[in-house]
């Protein structure tokens, strides 16, 4: 059902992982703002340093940090994270910084369709009732090369993607990729580097490494794809909570 399969990054022996202008324009700024990679500006985009002058606004499906530090498999995927040769090269940092916004990203919003959007969310999520979801095996995709992700896999409520519904209530396309971004690279890797990071990938791969209910959605504002400035402008209970 989901498309995390073909979105995955495939690498070859000798490859490194270099990155993608995505991640060198919204994420690298904020992360390595000395990087010589990094793209402090586009002619057709209103990034400067890795902010927007526009506020963007995005249905998000948040999940705390909690759920991660309640996961023994979290903690061991993070000491095995931490325990790597190419453990200098995350951005620690990045990650305290935003354990109070880990979230996926389901739909972005026209400020002119806010309000819609909300009350036709909270209409769906009152019938739909409680959602689980669980976060399988860090996952690396073929864009915004320098960021590791966590897949989320909601449950399957009457043979639906209850996120996918949620998208066609405010008008975006189904995509069957929600993704939580949690480590982030501070350099690219090596060939050695990016062996080992692949290796230890692969030992995870299908593996559980939280489960957990979602409470709510949320409808963020922010000023960079970091989530390092979001506001929360609405949230919508799930399951009447």
């Amino acid at each position: 059902m989901m498309a995390y399969r073909s979105a995955r990054k495939i690498y070859q022996p000798g490859d490194g992982i270099v990155f993608d202008a995505g991640y060198r324009l919204a994420h690298l700024p904020l992360v390595n703002a000395a990087h010589p990679a990094v793209i402090s500006e586009a002619e057709d985009r209103d990034y400067r340093n890795g902010v927007y002058e526009k506020t963007r606004y995005a249905l998000v499906m948040p999940i705390s940090a909690d759920a991660f530090l309640a996961s023994d498999k979290a903690q061991a995927l993070e000491l095995a994270m931490k325990s790597a040769g190419f453990a200098p090269k995350i951005s620690w940092e990045m990650g305290e910084r935003r354990r109070e916004r880990l979230h996926a990203t389901l739909a972005g919003v026209p400020e002119s369709d806010l309000d819609r959007c909300v009350a036709e969310v909270q209409a769906l999520l009152d019938q739909l009732g409680p959602i689980s979801v669980r976060l399988k095996e860090p996952f690396q995709g073929t864009r915004n090369t320098g960021r590791i992700y966590f897949p989320v896999y909601p449950q399957n409520i009457l043979g639906e993607d209850p996120f996918a519904l949620v998208q066609k209530a405010v008008g975006a396309v189904p995509t069957k990729l929600y993704l939580v971004g949690y480590y982030h690279l501070r350099s690219e890797l090596d060939p050695i580097e990016t062996r080992e990071l692949v290796e230890l990938l692969d030992q995870w791969r299908e593996r559980i490494v939280v489960t957990t209910t979602i409470p709510f959605l949320e409808l963020y504002a922010t000023n960079d794809d970091l989530a390092l400035s979001a506001r929360v402008h609405a949230r919508m209970s799930v399951g009447g909570r």
